[in-house]
């Protein structure tokens, strides 16, 4: 699509700000609940088994060097209407979660500043300004996405590495380390809180066919990114956990903000603040490059409406604009009094809709594993198995521990594609 190539450090960045966002801010808080021993298990199984799809996406995207992520991944082995059904499922939960994350930002403003917050048209005038404006940064080309993902991820990752690195010498509670108050049977309800902070771990498999040397920079950047990540929440969560008591946790609508006041007094609480709302926002970014590049993708081979094969001068997806437009009307239609509400929801069907694509895509990889084993040593053979399995364990158990309410949203969303497929098809005539 363009002459220039992501390199190693751009991908990565554009991995690790597009799981970075309202997660690892709002998290501490919603997890509070749970316990800090229950929380750090839960944050090793969820990056055991984030790691495990890492390592699935990486050898996929040397199986099948295409742009277009798990869509170009389940199309390729499983045949066209899977394909487009995955395409649909990860198009629309792009939408879902880039939805989520303004609401969000406006639910992390109003905890500082509650009059513009709670203005319902200042806050549509600021969400739409973000959506236009990260819009616009996509529209001028790839190379510009990318260096604002540098940017972001600096102006994200510094602020929260500091509170998780300098707040271990302001630990006062250190009743949290013993370990007594485990529970298990918490980790089905923290699961989609969990996993919704590595969603994007496959975001440098979409634009594949930009990437320089994806066979070595597809899998360096994802994994990663992903520990970037991980190191970013369970640091974090050490320090949170033991900075506040944990009255203050279960009542603080922003941890990290009460956790730098406590290091730093009102400069790092002001600092907290700028950085948070910035990198929250900063995460709109690179998924509103994905929702250009996914059903481009699908365009090409046929299986999404011709208009999203058109480019700009700069060669970006007019989808991008497209994709846009729609969240920009259902961010407003979503945007009521109970925004909480709205923000839970989102989440839930943006994580669901996600793990389909994921669960079909190690399902993918675990079938050209078995077909080519013969290219493969013994090893190779032991590593591939263990990571299929691991990846679709997880990806299964997260699955039906989103409760039947979920699963039955999810089921409309994707049989909503069907006439939406059967559209495309009769089109193509």
């Amino acid at each position: 699509m363009n002459n220039f190539k992501i390199g190693t450090f751009r991908a990565t960045a554009l991995v690790a700000s597009n799981m970075i966002g309202s997660g690892v801010l709002l998290a501490p808080a919603l997890l509070a609940p749970y316990g800090y021993a229950t929380t750090i298990i839960g944050w090793i199984i969820t990056t055991i088994g984030a790691l495990s799809l890492a390592l699935v996406f990486s050898q996929l995207a040397n199986w099948i060097p295409n742009s277009g992520g798990p869509y170009i991944y389940v199309r390729n082995v499983f045949g066209n209407f899977l394909g487009f059904q995955m395409a649909w499922g990860y198009w629309i939960s792009s939408w879902c979660g880039s939805i989520s994350l303004l609401i969000g930002t406006l639910q992390y403003i109003s905890i500082f500043y509650p009059n513009f917050a709670n203005n319902q048209l200042y806050s549509i005038i600021f969400g739409l300004g973000i959506i236009l404006l990260f819009t616009y940064i996509n529209m001028k080309g790839i190379k510009e996405t990318t260096s604002a993902s540098i940017i972001i991820l600096i102006i994200k990752v510094i602020p929260l590495l500091l509170i998780a690195f300098v707040g271990i010498f302001f630990i006062k509670n250190f009743d949290i380390f013993s370990f007594q108050n485990i529970k298990l049977s918490s980790l089905n309800n923290m699961s989609c809180i969990l996993l919704w902070s590595f969603i994007g771990l496959e975001s440098a498999t979409i634009p594949s066919d930009n990437v320089n040397n994806p066979e070595r920079t597809i899998p360096a950047s994802t994994i990663t990114g992903v520990l970037i990540t991980a190191a970013v929440y369970i640091f974090g969560t050490i320090a949170i956990f033991g900075i506040l008591s944990e009255s203050e946790l279960v009542s603080s609508p922003a941890p990290y903000v009460d956790a730098a006041r406590k290091i730093a007094g009102n400069y790092g609480e002001i600092f907290m603040i700028v950085t948070g709302i910035a990198g929250l926002v900063g995460s709109l970014n690179g998924w509103i490059m994905i929702q250009g590049q996914v059903p481009y993708s699908a365009a090409k081979e046929g299986l999404f409406p011709k208009i999203f094969l058109k480019v700009n001068k700069n060669n970006v997806p007019v989808g991008v604009i497209i994709s846009s437009i729609l969240m920009g009307i259902v961010f407003i239609l979503s945007y009521q009094e109970s925004i909480t509400q709205h923000l839970k929801l989102l989440i839930d069907v943006s994580v669901l809709a996600m793990l389909l694509p994921y669960f079909y895509s190690v399902v993918a990889y675990i079938y050209l594993s078995v077909t080519q084993k013969k290219q493969f040593s013994l090893l190779k053979k032991i590593f591939f198995s263990i990571i299929g399995l691991t990846a679709i364990l997880y990806s299964f158990i997260a699955i039906i521990s989103a409760g039947q309410e979920m699963v039955f949203i999810c089921f409309i969303i994707f049989l909503i594609s069907v006439p939406f497929y059967g559209f495309v098809k009769w089109n193509k005539k």
